[in-house]
C-alpha cells in the first residue's frame, strides 16, 4: 500500500502571473494531487469544496486542490485589468497554479478535473504543458459556442412551448435575438434554462442559487465579505471574457491531446450540447480517451448524477493507483 501522510487543510494567497489568486489544498499530502478546475465565466470553486468533498470523498486518497482562478471569488480584485481574463491568460495561470502546486506537495504531474469553461481551459493547459498532467477528465465541455448557442435557442422555444408558459415563451424569443456578450443578459439567459431543466434537470435556479450561497456562507474559507466580492467578480469575468467567448470553436484551435483524456458529458445538457460533445471526442487525437454519457443528467452531471460520477473517475484512478503500487515494488 502507498503509505498514508499528514492531511492537509491549507488556505493560502499564491502570486500566479502578478495576480494574487486563492488556492485551498485538502486531503492526503502522500497521495496524487487532484485539481478541481471551475465552472464559469467567474464562478468560484473554493466554495463548492465542501459539498464534493461529502459527495466524492476524494481527500480520502488525493490531495485535493480547489482554486479561485483569476476574478473570482476570493481571487477578485478590483486593480485586475479585464483585458486579462482571456483564453491565453487562463490557461496560463492554470499551468503556473499546477507548477507551484507540483513544487510544494513534491507530486510529478497532476489529475485535473474541469468543468464547463474549466473543462475548455483544463484542455487548453494540457494543450501547452502536456508533462504537468497525468488525466483530463473533462465535464460538460465547452466547445463551439457559435453552434452550442443555436442549439440553445432551440432548447428555450421548444421547452418554453411544451410548459405552455407564456412568460417563458416571450423571455425564449428575446433572447433568441439577443447577443450573449455581457453579464445582464448572460445571467438572464442562465436563468431561464436552469428553469427549464437544461443546466441541473433536479434544480431550479433558486435552488441553485441559494445553495451557492449557502456554500459561501458555511466554508471555513470565506468571510462574509468575499460574498459581494464573488458576486462582483462573476460579473467582472462574464463582462470581460463573454465577448471572446461567443467566437470559441476548439475544433479550430485543439486538434490533438497527448494526455489521457476523458469526457463526461450529459445528455440533457443545454448549455454544452451532447452531439457536439460527442463529435469532437470523435475528432480529437489522443493516445487514450474515453467518453461517458450521463443519460439522467444536463450540465452539472458530478451533481446530478453523483454516484455514478465518482464511480467514473475511480474506475479510471483506480487503475493508476495499482500501476503505481507495481512500480513501487518493482523499485523496493
Amino acid at each position: 500500500m502507498l503509505k498514508k501522510g499528514m492531511i492537509m487543510n491549507n488556505l493560502e494567497k499564491v502570486n500566479i502571473n502578478d495576480n494574487d489568486q486563492w488556492i485551498l489544498v485538502r486531503g492526503d499530502e502522500e497521495a496524487p494531487l487532484l485539481i478541481h478546475v471551475q465552472a464559469g465565466p467567474g464562478f468560484p470553486m473554493i466554495p463548492e469544496a465542501n459539498a464534493m468533498k461529502k459527495l466524492f470523498r476524494f481527500e480520502e486518497d488525493h490531495l485535493v486542490a480547489y482554486w479561485d482562478q483569476r476574478g473570482c471569488g476570493k481571487s477578485f480584485n478590483k486593480s485586475t485589468d479585464p483585458k486579462t481574463i482571456n483564453f491565453s491568460q487562463l490557461p496560463d495561470d492554470l499551468i503556473v497554479c499546477t507548477k507551484y502546486l507540483l513544487t510544494k506537495y513534491k507530486k510529478k504531474k497532476a489529475i485535473l478535473v474541469g468543468y464547463s469553461i474549466g473543462a475548455t481551459v483544463g484542455l487548453m493547459a494540457a494543450s501547452k504543458e502536456r508533462n504537468l498532467f497525468s488525466r483530463l477528465f473533462l465535464v460538460g465541455i465547452d466547445i463551439d459556442i457559435p453552434s452550442a448557442n443555436k442549439s440553445l435557442v432551440e432548447f428555450t422555444l421548444a421547452k418554453a412551448k411544451e410548459r405552455n408558459n407564456n412568460k417563458w415563451m416571450k423571455e425564449a424569443v428575446e433572447l433568441s435575438e439577443t447577443k450573449i456578450t455581457e453579464t445582464k443578459a448572460f445571467q438572464r439567459r442562465a436563468k431561464l434554462l436552469t428553469n427549464l431543466g437544461g443546466i441541473n434537470i433536479r434544480s431550479n435556479y433558486n435552488q441553485l442559487l441559494k445553495a451557492s450561497i449557502t456554500g459561501m456562507l458555511f466554508s471555513k474559507s470565506y468571510r462574509l465579505s468575499d460574498i459581494p466580492r464573488t458576486i462582483q467578480g462573476m460579473e467582472f469575468c462574464q463582462n470581460a471574457l463573454l465577448p471572446e467567448l461567443d467566437t470559441l470553436n476548439l475544433f479550430d484551435r485543439i486538434k490533438s491531446i497527448d494526455v489521457p483524456v476523458h469526457f463526461i458529458q450529459g445528455k440533457q445538457d443545454a448549455v454544452a450540447p451532447y452531439q457536439i460533445g460527442l463529435d469532437y471526442y470523435k475528432y480529437l487525437q489522443a493516445r487514450e480517451k474515453t467518453f461517458t454519457a450521463f443519460e439522467h443528467s444536463a450540465h452539472m452531471p458530478h451533481y446530478e448524477e453523483p454516484g455514478k460520477f465518482t464511480a467514473t473517475l475511480r474506475e479510471t484512478l483506480k487503475k493508476d493507483m495499482q500501476t503505481t503500487l507495481v512500480m513501487a515494488k518493482e523499485n523496493n
